[in-house]
């Protein structure tokens, strides 16, 4: 039986995140990037930026992402560093008394009181109301969570490097919003007569994700009817330099390969439709250098980047597993030392060794965000990948080699967490046994 590696990962990710991993994620998380966010002079509150973001951290990885259960998480939160905050002026003032008892001194006035000067926030009850840290994560910059997302790929522990080249897998997906006002404007879905008004809010989330740690390297969110062409054309500068880009079909496009060979990475892509190309040199049977020409100037990519009027790749063909049809390869990997078989080999095995930005979606359950604005729903997204990023280096600190034993029932285990939701033709998520309502289940019994 060949592994599913993908599924024992995804499993591996639930099983972390239903066990609870607060204290695991605070073991990895950047807090040095929040520290250095702090300014001189800020009001000294309850809902700090460190105390807001750990909350919106831990929420996104449980079931209940309702605000609610997030203010509970940070009276948790909250009642710890109480706790350790008393403990350490208790230890200060203990500290001091033995000092004094040691180097005795005459004072005049009153006798000297030892007392801990602990700020009135740290020391008063949580509120059960949501207000608080609703108004919290508002203040918040979205440049910090950004900041914390692109510290949590430093974690990553587990890279690949395929001829000396890390590797990276591209993809996107689309996630569903709340029915506001604001969001319709920016995340509209158009019907076939350009009508927008019965069809719930939809965005695109272009990924990029590291191959062997899995760590979100990037990722962008857009209306669902923006390419996502046009999305990768702003990641592709958070590629290295010499590293491996593999993708689907949809970037098989004269512009992509035009702008890997500007930012000095490669990339693979099937060639699913049909090219028109010179064949420039044949390495083996089934594999050759080729030219192709120039192609008119796609929509999505700025008219400042200008493309060459042509450029060489290497086209590999191939037969399909079953035999029954020809496959192609393109590529801009043209050093003939890398054989034929190996190029096939790796693209071929993208996705089985990698959870792709679709399962992250259901694994961090963002198939719905929850949030009513354009801001908090990028800081509700930012938050659940690096939550996500930080369980990806969690496991691949804790892990060695991605084998696992096929006698355990991964399958069933994994899905029996996600396998009743569902989305319809206007993009609203519900549960398959519903009225149509997200999150409400008819009982089996009596559906």
């Amino acid at each position: 039986m060949t592994p599913n590696v993908s599924l024992q990962k995804s499993t591996q990710i639930r099983d972390l995140m239903r066990i609870g991993c607060l204290n695991s994620l605070w073991s990895v998380f950047p807090f040095e990037v929040i520290e250095n966010y702090k300014t001189k002079g800020s009001r000294d509150r309850v809902y700090t930026a460190e105390n807001t973001i750990m909350t919106m951290v831990s929420s996104s990885t449980m079931e209940d992402k309702t605000l609610e259960n997030a203010v509970d998480i940070f009276k948790q939160l909250h009642d710890n560093q109480i706790e350790k905050i008393h403990q350490t002026a208790k230890e200060s003032i203990e500290q001091e008394k033995a000092e004094d008892l040691r180097n005795p001194k005459k004072q005049r006035g009153r006798k000297k009181k030892y007392q801990t000067k602990i700020p009135k926030s740290k020391t008063i009850e949580i509120s059960a109301s949501t207000a608080a840290y609703s108004k919290a994560r508002s203040r918040l910059d979205i440049r910090l969570f950004e900041e914390i997302f692109y510290k949590t790929r430093d974690n990553s522990k587990l890279k690949i490097y395929w001829h000396g080249m890390q590797t990276f897998l591209t993809d996107g997906t689309y996630t569903q919003m709340q029915d506001t006002k604001e969001l319709k404007e920016i995340y509209d879905v158009k019907g076939k007569n350009n009508d927008s008004k019965e069809a719930y809010p939809q965005g695109l989330i272009q990924a990029i994700i590291e191959q062997g740690s899995g760590i979100i390297h990037d990722y962008a969110l857009a209306n669902r009817h923006v390419s996502e062409l046009s999305l990768i054309y702003k990641l592709i500068k958070s590629i290295a330099p010499k590293s491996l880009l593999l993708g689907d079909d949809l970037y098989n496009s004269y512009a992509v390969f035009s702008l890997a060979r500007k930012n000095n990475f490669d990339i693979i892509v099937p060639g699913k439709r049909i090219r028109n190309y010179k064949a420039i040199k044949t390495i083996n049977e089934g594999d050759e250098i080729v030219e192709i020409e120039k192609t008119a100037h796609p929509k999505w990519l700025p008219q400042k980047e200008t493309l060459p009027e042509s450029l060489q790749l290497r086209r590999i063909t191939f037969l399909s597993p079953d035999g029954k049809e020809t496959m192609v390869l393109y590529t801009t990997l043209l050093d003939e030392n890398i054989p034929k078989a190996e190029i096939i080999l790796k693209y071929f095995t993208r996705w089985d060794i990698e959870i792709t930005i679709r399962e992250v979606k259901t694994i961090m359950d963002i198939n719905v965000l929850r949030g009513k604005t354009d801001d908090i729903i990028k800081k509700e997204l930012a938050s659940a990948f690096i939550a996500y990023n930080l369980i990806r280096s969690i496991i691949a600190q804790s892990t060695e080699g991605t084998a696992f034993s096929p006698e355990r029932d991964i399958i069933q285990e994994f899905f029996e967490n996600n396998k009743e939701l569902y989305i319809d033709r206007r993009g609203r998520v519900y549960k398959r046994w519903s009225t149509g309502r997200y999150g409400q289940v008819e009982n089996e019994n009596t559906k």
